[in-house]
């Protein structure tokens, strides 16, 4: 049997949410430039539902006008970075509601690589905790929007 979390029903749900707000981040001027000077590649490993989601802040993107490639799902690059959680704990910290580096800690999040470049990123998208309930709206799913 398949494990889901309280927010997500499927995977493609899952993705949807989080790729969208990670596509809007690549395409945006200050958030993405900002990003995209880590320089780095980080990988999401999801519980609750399964999935991964990689971000390529290293290679040049894929499409003109953004700052990364996001890879929804399994792919072939190597990350520099592996944060693993459940997507239940990601949804709340995209609303700005835990704290990754308190989570590392108590282990809610499990992180291998660079880590140390990785919540140097931390700064860079906190716009995103604003954003992130729009972007669930605009989707129709207003339902997820933690008040």
């Amino acid at each position: 049997m398949i494990d889901l979390g309280e927010y997500f029903k499927t995977a493609e749900q899952m993705y949807e949410c989080f790729g969208a707000l990670f596509k809007r981040a690549s395409a945006d001027p200050q958030i993405g430039k900002r990003l995209a000077q880590a320089g780095i590649i980080v990988r999401f490993e999801y519980t609750d539902p399964e999935g991964a989601i990689t971000i390529d802040l290293k290679n040049k993107p894929k499409e003109e006008g953004t700052y990364a490639t996001i890879y929804l799902g399994e792919c072939d690059l190597a990350p520099d970075v592996v944060m693993k959680q459940s997507a239940d704990f990601s949804h709340r910290f995209w609303h700005g509601k835990e704290n990754a580096i308190t989570a590392i800690a108590t282990r809610k999040i499990s992180a291998s690589g660079d880590v140390g470049k990785a919540l140097a990123l931390l700064p860079a998208i906190r716009p995103l905790f604003r954003l992130y309930p729009k972007v669930l709206a605009e989707l129709g799913h207003p339902e997820l929007v933690l008040k």
